[in-house]
């Protein structure tokens, strides 16, 4: 029986069945009773009259046995009730319905007893008649003769009619109960219902969110206690909806944010097993599945690994640079926090993994740029000044000592301005400080006047330029037309540098779709393998004494990558020590 209205009303009934039959029980006993004590007084008053009629009072009993018998005997005949005369002995002088000579003694009956020997006035009882076998109820009253019990008569019916008469009163009763109980039951139910359906929508409710349907809300109409009960669920389901929306929309941010940093999250339980990572964290372990294993089956250092166990056993942040080696070779700055709960026990641990293999790279750029710098600029002006000291000291007083102290002087100083002119070149466009003037360029002509701009170095070597043919229609893009001439005359004096004496430099013009693709191509000295990751770095010679010699700065193709990449284009490079190198540029149509 789950239903609560069903229990309710079953109470209900159980209830009501009890009292109506208790209620009953009591009235049909009571009713009995009374009926029974209606019936003793009416024997009494008739036993009471037959006294007087028969003119028993004040007279000699004995001898009238004839008299009562032929006065008795219409009665014996019409009624049901058995009529019995005794002396005060206890002798029988007559009875209606039995031969007064095969009676016995009657002086010991219950009724004849309290009115002969006790001296009542009435004497009822009720018992299982010896004589007709079946119950009966006696009363008895005196008969006096001068003011004292001279015997008494007895008035006796069978207890037959009356039990009819009760059952038949319990009958009535049950006829009248029945109806009653069903009626109780219909309204028990439908009291219950009542009762119960708040209380039943209020337990959905409930289960609703246990379930975590946040949305559910009791609608149903309730009054007192229920009411409020009703007002209270609502309001709670209403809060816990906007808490876990609240909660949910954290958690998305907090996942997103998560999912999107660069360092590698790991979230490690008491356990030791991985159960939440983010997209950072399976670029740098390498690994594919995770979450479920534990850190040992993940984490290929035994310098993380023992960063882990530290946190564990300390209870405390702790932070590391590493060095890893698989997947692939890196430098991580690797911090471990626990997670400690009211009671001061650890529930696990975060682990946060970054990359500082570029950082780390990038001092060291840096560090070299400062010494290339210091280096560069000390050079030039340690030549001025020795220089300069030495004709002070008197070479000036030689004219052609002079003149070609002077010249070298002059060189220096124009190397030391090209150096600073580069510097603040690569500076501003690092920092996206230079005027962009965008327009239509005819790459044809640009590079033609390119190699306008270096013929003169090519013919002192020697070196043939070749060019290609102009493009019909002319091959244009939207750009500036000053950057352009600025990479190819950089790319082009490298190539005439590394080049041989009477060596090739061609260029190439090609159309790629919404590229443009621009090659220039040497047969010189090459670059090895191993220094083409670098040749893009700020003052990276692959032969430091040669460049140096040849008057370069080590700054140009730092200038003409950052130039490619501020136009939104790509450059390549190929080359092999000893056959050539081949620089290509990809440049967008349209900006």
């Amino acid at each position: 029986m789950n239903k609560l209205w069903l229990k309710i009303g079953v109470s209900f009934f159980v209830l009501f069945f009890i009292t109506i039959v208790v209620v009953g029980f009591f009235s049909g006993e009571l009713m009995k009773s009374t009926y029974m004590k209606m019936k003793e007084n009416q024997l009494k008053d008739e036993a009471q009259i037959l006294v007087h009629t028969l003119n028993l009072s004040n007279q000699d009993l004995d001898g009238r046995e004839k008299e009562l018998e032929k006065a008795l005997a219409p009665l014996g005949r019409e009624v049901d009730a058995r009529i019995t005369i005794i002396d005060r002995p206890g002798k029988v002088i007559m009875d209606s319905k039995e031969n007064r000579e095969q009676l016995g003694n009657h002086a010991s009956r219950p009724e004849f007893k309290t009115v002969l020997q006790n001296g009542k006035s009435v004497g009822i009882a009720t018992r299982k008649s010896a004589t007709v076998g079946y119950s009966m109820l006696y009363v008895a009253v005196p008969i006096l003769h001068d003011g004292k019990v001279d015997g008494a008569l007895r008035i006796s019916v069978s207890l037959e009619s009356i039990e009819k008469a009760v059952n038949k009163l319990w009958g009535n009763l049950l006829l009248i109960l029945i109806p009653i109980l069903l009626i109780i039951a219909a309204i028990s139910i439908i009291l219950a219902r009542r009762i119960t359906r708040p209380v039943q929508e209020i337990i959905e409710v409930s289960n609703d969110l246990a379930s975590r349907n946040y949305s559910s809300r009791i609608y149903g109409k309730s009054s007192g206690e229920l009411q409020e009960i009703s007002v209270s669920v609502n309001k709670l389901a209403e809060s816990l909806e906007q808490q876990m929306y609240e909660i949910r929309e954290n958690s998305q941010r907090l996942s997103a944010i998560v999912e999107n940093l660069v360092s590698g999250v790991m979230l490690i339980d008491y356990d030791k097993e991985i159960i939440m990572t983010n997209k950072a964290m399976y670029q740098i372990l390498g690994e594919q599945e995770i979450t479920g294993k534990t850190f040992y089956e993940v984490i290929k250092s035994f310098s993380v690994s023992k960063l882990i166990e530290r946190g564990f056993q300390e209870k405390q942040r702790a932070q590391e640079e590493v060095a890893i080696y698989f997947p692939r070779e890196m430098i991580l700055d690797a911090s471990v926090t626990p997670i400690l709960m009211e009671d001061g026990e650890i529930s696990g641990i975060v682990l946060l993994l970054h990359d500082i293999t570029q950082i780390r790279h990038l001092e060291n750029v840096r560090s070299e740029f400062v010494a290339n710098v210091s280096h560069e600029l000390k050079t030039p002006i340690t030549a001025v000044k020795g220089f300069a000291e030495t004709l002070l000291d008197g070479a000036m007083d030689d004219e052609e000592l002079l003149k070609q102290f002077l010249t070298i002087i002059k060189d220096e100083s124009e190397r030391l301005n090209r150096l600073i002119l580069d510097i603040l070149a690569l500076s501003k466009i690092e920092q996206k400080a230079l005027p962009v003037h965008m327009e239509q360029v005819n790459l044809d002509d640009v590079i033609r006047q390119s190699v306008e701009m270096v013929s003169e170095l090519a013919s002192v070597k020697a070196i043939q330029l070749e060019i290609p043919e102009k493009k019909k229609p002319p091959l244009e893009i939207t750009a500036e037309r000053d950057r352009i001439q600025q990479i190819l005359v950089n790319l082009l004096s490298n190539a005439i540098q590394y080049t041989q004496t009477e060596g090739k430099v061609r260029l190439s013009l090609d159309d790629a779709g919404d590229y443009v693709v621009i090659k220039v191509m040497d047969n010189g000295i090459g670059i090895p393998e191993k220094d083409l990751d670098r040749i893009f770095e700020r003052f990276y010679r692959v032969d430091k004494a040669r460049s140096r010699h040849s008057g370069g700065t080590g700054l140009g193709l730092s200038i003409v990558k950052h130039l490619v990449e501020s136009m939104d284009g790509e450059i390549l490079v190929v080359s092999k020590e000893n056959e050539g190198t081949t620089f290509e540029i990809k440049l967008p149509k349209i900006k």
